[in-house]
């Protein structure tokens, strides 16, 4: 099987989130999860997708960490995305078929613009000893996603930007709450505006497996709906500020059946590998 590890929303390799991308067989029963999650765990990245055709311009797509399967993953769309564009393989928008439902991507190679499903804030009642995770930083809990599985769901909360830069959360705590990760998000500063970006963010999800993800395509369909009703806008950029970093084009279209969150952002190709398992 071919697969490559692709780096998304950045211009630049070994910068972005690196997500594995793995092709599957069209002439061949589909893999067992297990099988799929020791591949996630093999290549260790935040995300390994495992995308297979369907046909026209369709696909069946999957998202694994190193320790569990994820409902919605951003980054690693985007990537695939990317690859199947540069590869040759597609060459005008493509729709994905996933836990999330039909998610559709498009653009050239190099730059992709993905449509996610929105994922409002809908409770604001904290598991026990969700503070104690939160450790020293100064926070506003905005609240929580509404996913029924416990690990799929996120808290977003509001930071002074001089503290998300520098947060340091108990992980360990984190990890053993019934919640996927926190959300950390800023209206940008002074340095961050110079540079054309709106919104600030960091993701940390060990109970995942990662402890903070680079860049986080899915959070931001948090996000959009927090900052869109904030700042009275449709669209904004947005950088999260991991050690690897990244840049996000978010555009919240709300005018049809089903509000969708648009993120576009680059990609960069770093290897290519076969998988002989």
């Amino acid at each position: 099987m071919r697969a490559a590890v692709v780096d998304a929303f950045t211009d630049r390799a070994f910068a972005g989130n690196p997500a594995a991308v793995v092709m599957l067989p069209v002439d061949a029963p589909l893999p067992s999860p297990e099988w799929m999650q020791s591949v996630a765990a093999e290549f260790g990245l935040s995300e390994t997708a495992f995308v297979s055709p369907l046909g026209d311009s369709q696909y069946r797509l999957r998202w694994f960490t190193p320790e569990v399967e994820v409902e919605l993953c951003g980054h690693a769309t985007l990537a695939t995305a990317h690859w199947l564009l540069e590869q040759g393989l597609q060459t005008g928008p493509m729709s994905f078929r996933t836990m999330s439902g039909w998610l559709r991507a498009e653009g050239v190679p190099g730059s992709v613009t993905i449509s996610l499903p929105l994922v409002p804030v809908v409770d604001t009642r904290a598991p026990e000893g969700f503070e104690q995770a939160m450790g020293f930083v100064s926070h506003q809990l905005i609240g929580f996603t509404g996913q029924s599985e416990a690990l799929q769901r996120n808290a977003l909360v509001l930071v002074d930007p001089l503290d998300l830069r520098d947060m340091q959360l108990n992980l360990r705590k984190l990890a053993g709450l019934p919640l996927g990760g926190v959300i950390a998000t800023a209206l940008a500063d002074e340095t961050a505006r110079a540079k054309g970006v709106d919104v600030l963010s960091r993701y940390f999800a060990p109970a995942l497996g990662i402890d903070e993800d680079p860049v986080t395509g899915s959070a931001h369909s948090t996000l959009a709906h927090y900052w869109c009703q904030e700042l009275g806008v449709t669209r904004f950029r947005a950088s999260q500020l991991s050690q690897r970093g990244g840049v996000l084009d978010v555009e919240l279209d709300d005018g049809g059946d089903e509000p969708v969150v648009r993120v576009s952002g680059r990609a960069v190709t770093t290897m290519e590998v076969d998988l002989r398992v």
